[in-house]
């Protein structure tokens, strides 16, 4: 059975924050094809975002270990995972590794690793990978010109589709740490 377009839709679920419909639609892709690395290390990145960051972190994981040559993305879903979960330290070097050969090509990455930092204490890193974010931001955004960084700071909390608030404060609360308006 090809599961990968109904994956797929349930991320687009997520993203029009239908958290309850995506949940239901991975857990019946989960239920049907177990191997599935794909399925798992998507149903990992849901569950974080609907609060379970521990449920997630056990599945992408699992992942991992299906597929021992994953794709790098599955950093990506780890390292939100890994912050969700307080592991900020691991997030960070997940989040330093995957954009360090082009760091304005990864505008959300650098967001999540000043907030990570932030949380460390790590204030000049975190400004740096701040710093970094709003260039990038700023250098692809074509919504209104006048935006800066507290509207950027919305879309990437938005984008990142966070269930529960605590989360959402989370990462801005990190943000703010980092030295950007969230």
């Amino acid at each position: 059975m090809q599961l990968l377009p109904k994956v797929l839709n349930d991320e687009i679920d997520l993203t029009w924050r239908e958290f309850d419909r995506a949940a239901r639609h991975l857990d019946l892709a989960r239920t049907l094809n177990p191997n599935d690395a794909m399925v798992q290390i998507t149903w990992a990145s849901v569950q974080a975002c609907l609060g379970h960051p521990g449920r997630g972190l056990e599945a992408a994981e699992f992942a991992r270990r299906i597929n021992p040559l994953h794709p790098g993305w599955y950093s990506y879903y780890r390292s939100r995972i890994l912050f969700l979960l307080g592991r900020y330290e691991e997030a960070a070097a997940i989040l330093e590794e995957s954009t360090r050969a082009n760091p304005l090509q990864h505008p959300q990455d650098l967001a999540w690793c000043a907030a990570g930092c932030g949380h460390l204490g790590r204030t000049e890193q975190a400004s740096q990978c701040a710093g970094r974010f709003l260039q990038s931001v700023r250098g692809l955004w074509r919504g209104d010109p006048a935006a800066g960084p507290e509207v950027y700071v919305n879309w990437l909390a938005d984008a990142s589709n966070l269930r529960r608030p605590e989360d959402e404060m989370r990462l801005r609360e990190g943000l703010r740490l980092a030295g950007i308006p969230a």
